[in-house]
């Protein structure tokens, strides 16, 4: 009788370590899908973010924001760029993909995007123009975090960087 005890005991502690095992991967994967889905929701308030307050902005001149943006902790760098001003190599050191994009670009019109990120966003980013001094603007991100000043010119939006002293 005992004998047959420890088999079945057996037998149920090996079901319940399978059955564990199987909820410990589960629950993994979903929170890295929860994980995946809540940053690509911060990237896509982000997007929206950014192409409505420039689209405010840029008809309405001499007006200006200082804005607080956000993104996910995984991006370092955002370039916005001029796609309608006189080309700049020197672009190429900051981002080669938006350095690319701008000389084969060519206009505004012609691109798919004017606000590049590093690592590569999963989806473009176009607002409505954009001037900077030298035709783009590169800032390095803290924790996702950077401070923008946007003017509105009549037909473009100015965009420079805070300077904190």
């Amino acid at each position: 009788m005992k004998r047959g005890m420890a088999v079945q005991q057996v037998f149920i502690y090996m079901i319940a370590g399978i059955s564990f095992a199987f909820i410990l991967i589960f629950g993994v994967n979903m929170v890295n899908d929860l994980m995946e889905k809540g940053e690509m929701v911060e990237f896509m308030q982000f997007k929206t973010n950014l192409e409505n307050n420039v689209k405010k902005i840029y008809s309405d001149y001499g007006a200006a924001r200082t804005l607080d943006f956000s993104l996910p902790v995984k991006y370092t760098e955002i370039c916005f760029v001029d796609m309608d001003a006189t080309y700049d190599e020197s672009l190429c050191a900051k981002s080669a993909i938006a350095c690319d994009a701008w000389e084969t670009a060519g206009s505004w019109g012609a691109a798919d995007q004017n606000v590049f990120l590093d690592p590569p966003a999963a989806a473009a980013i176009k607002t409505y123009k954009l001037r900077m001094d030298d035709g783009y603007l590169c800032l390095p991100l803290e924790n996702g975090k950077f401070t923008l000043r946007l003017e509105g010119r009549g037909d473009a939006a100015y965009l420079s960087q805070l300077v904190y002293e």
